[in-house]
């Protein structure tokens, strides 16, 4: 096992009981390196990646779970994508001197606009593969990790503990959960795990290996940990995509854009890669596909 942009699943093997250890050091710096973030969103972001990870790893499903934040504050939007395979991208839109202003141990309420003016939704959004769902996070808690925590409760009805930390490019995150059924020895396990979580050093959380890291919750359990699962930042953009969405803009937006600026320029607000259209290149997307007989 190894503490470098990895998720680690374990259970406890005679409690319901189990838990996910992710790390992404890589990860979380290639995302936050397309864009000039400030500390106190990269902070966020870098949380935020890691309880996607974590929440996803626990889910079957195809298509992606994105977390969005929406409000009137320092921060207009935020999301972050996880895929099934565990591939991340995310990306932010915000007001320099507000968030400037709010300062580098900014909540995510606080960067939204409060919680009566910014939401945090959890979308599982299939890709075509089944039905979409959504679920709205209550910005009452002061840390991300107490968001989760209080949505998987009243939501999922799963007890759950989670410790996320980014510092630094230090991103990591731990995810445990208790499962329904069982007994008295499962809630005296489930117990005995919270009192753990509760005492763990989050910056050994992020530089320790998962095996450490997992041993040492609770070193007297019989813990089964499974094989540990990639994570990586991808961006699903391409100029395909890019192509299509110029179709949608429309022939006649298109022509101002390039009368206006001689070609058509798109950057995606994920990775910021840059796709660039001569005029030519763009009145073909609006060309009729010419079908060859033979």
């Amino acid at each position: 096992m190894t503490r470098h942009d990895a998720l680690t699943p374990f259970l406890l093997e005679h409690a319901a009981v189990r838990g996910s250890y992710v790390t992404l050091p890589a990860t979380a710096r290639a995302v936050l390196a397309c864009h000039p973030y400030p500390a106190a969103i990269a902070r966020v972001l870098g949380e935020l990646l890691a309880a996607c990870a974590l929440l996803a790893s626990t889910l079957k499903f195809t298509g992606s779970l994105i977390a969005q934040l929406s409000g009137d504050g320092p921060v207009r939007l935020l999301v972050v994508e996880c895929t099934a395979e565990l591939e991340l991208r995310a990306m932010s839109l915000w007001d320099a001197e507000r968030v400037a202003a709010q300062g580098p141990d900014a909540t995510l309420a606080d960067l939204a606009g409060g919680a009566e003016h910014g939401r945090l939704v959890l979308t599982l959004d299939p890709k075509g593969q089944g039905t979409m769902y959504q679920g709205i996070v209550a910005l009452e808690a002061r840390s991300i990790a107490g968001l989760v925590e209080h949505y998987l409760a009243t939501s999922e009805q799963l007890a759950s503990r989670l410790v996320l930390t980014a510092n630094d490019g230090a991103v990591a995150g731990l995810l445990v959960q208790r499962l329904p059924g069982g007994g008295e020895d499962d809630d005296a396990a489930w117990g005995r795990m919270q009192v753990a979580v509760t005492g763990l050093d989050t910056t050994r959380l992020a530089t320790a290996d998962a095996s450490d890291v997992i041993a040492s919750l609770l070193p007297d359990e019989d813990v089964r940990v499974f094989k540990a699962r990639p994570v990586t930042f991808a961006c699903s953009c391409s100029r395909e995509r890019v192509e299509n969405a110029l179709r949608i803009a429309g022939a006649a937006e298109i022509e101002s854009i390039i009368a206006e600026r001689g070609e058509v320029e798109v950057t995606c607000e994920f990775c910021n890669r840059r796709y660039a259209f001569a005029p030519q290149e763009a009145r073909a997307v609006f060309a009729p596909e010419t079908t060859i007989r033979h």
